[in-house]
């Protein structure tokens, strides 16, 4: 018997058509029942299609969050996940009903300093599979290094207020007036601060216009398995919060006196609060406030300003730029004592 083949050519548009087909008979398949407003979805995947590009997290979420509003849902993988997408509702979440949103999601149970901790020492005495035990020493290690990571996010925040500073010489100038006329030549103590609220306020616009964790580690809900990841933006404002004011007269009134917006929640809050907060706002303070004491920052001669967009690694890092550092009247010579 003769065999006979036929040739059968199908166009390049024809398979293009019919994926797409394909792609949307999924994605009404993957509708959302919950009635919340969100990333359509397909099976195994979620909503990961819709989240592909070069686009940082927290930028995408606030361009989600304009087309459907403050409370959106989307699926990282098969996962539930709401975005929490301005500060009411995350005040909600984190302060009115913070024990209902403390956990943690398993993949990132470890990221919490205390969390780690109190893994490590209900591990030790307990071989591993391969017969090793935790000991002493490598909690103390790990410890080291856990909390070595608020030395980054210190050095990232004044790497951001730096470049501010460059983009508004006028209030460094402003703040160095501060310092002179409440400090003077000893070095700043930490009992200072109450002194500085223009300074502080400097510190405090920093860590809101450039937070360097724009998103947060993920909360889940105790009572049900729907996570609530907090992205940065509430740190914006809101309706009931004017955003009119520039850097960085937002925290403070009309008598100059330090005042802290409802919005601004740099470290979290609620029970998930970061436990490194009262450490690093003296940290920032101190260093802040010693090196504009001492040093007046500018930009070089024909550099150009430091670039504000940022690059998401570990944190929400400037760009590397350029700045000159010159020593102030009297400080040419460090000869000052505490």
């Amino acid at each position: 018997m003769a065999t006979y083949v036929f040739p059968v050519t199908v166009s390049p548009l024809l398979t293009v058509l019919l994926v797409l087909a394909a792609l949307a008979i999924l994605a009404a398949l993957g509708q959302r029942s919950s009635g919340m407003p969100g990333l359509p979805r397909l099976p195994v995947v979620g909503s990961l299609p819709w989240m592909t590009g070069t686009t940082p997290p927290h930028l995408l979420f606030m361009k989600f969050g304009r087309k459907y509003g403050p409370l959106f849902e989307l699926y990282l993988g098969p996962h539930r996940t709401v975005v929490v997408n301005d500060h009411d509702h995350a005040r909600e979440v984190l302060l009115q009903r913070g024990r209902d949103f403390a956990g943690r999601p398993s993949m990132v149970m470890l990221r919490d300093p205390r969390d780690l901790l109190d893994a490590l020492l209900k591990g030790q005495g307990s071989p591993g599979p391969d017969g090793t035990v935790i000991t002493d020493d490598h909690v103390l290690m790990t410890a080291a290094e856990a909390f070595g990571a608020g030395v980054e996010t210190t050095s990232t925040t004044l790497l951001w207020v730096l470049a501010y500073l460059l983009h508004h010489p006028e209030v460094e100038e402003k703040a160095q007036r501060e310092l002179d006329e409440e400090v003077g030549e000893r070095a700043v103590r930490a009992a200072d601060r109450g002194r500085l609220p223009y300074l502080d306020s400097i510190i405090n616009e920093g860590m809101r216009i450039r937070p360097v964790s724009p998103v947060l580690i993920p909360h889940i809900a105790m009572s049900d398995s729907s996570q609530v990841t907090r992205p940065s933006t509430p740190n914006r404002g809101s309706k009931s919060e004017p955003c009119h004011k520039t850097f960085p007269d937002r925290f403070l009134d009309d008598q100059g006196q330090r005042v802290t917006p409802s919005c601004f929640l740099p470290f979290g809050a609620g029970p998930r609060i970061c436990v490194g907060e009262s450490l690093a706002r003296m940290e920032l303070f101190l260093f802040l406030s010693s090196m504009l004491q001492r040093m007046s920052f500018m930009l070089p001669g024909g550099a150009t300003p430091p670039n504000l967009q940022g690059r998401l690694g570990v944190v929400l890092q400037p760009l590397p730029y350029k700045v000159a550092v010159r020593p102030r009247a009297g400080w040419e010579v460090s000869t000052h004592v505490n």
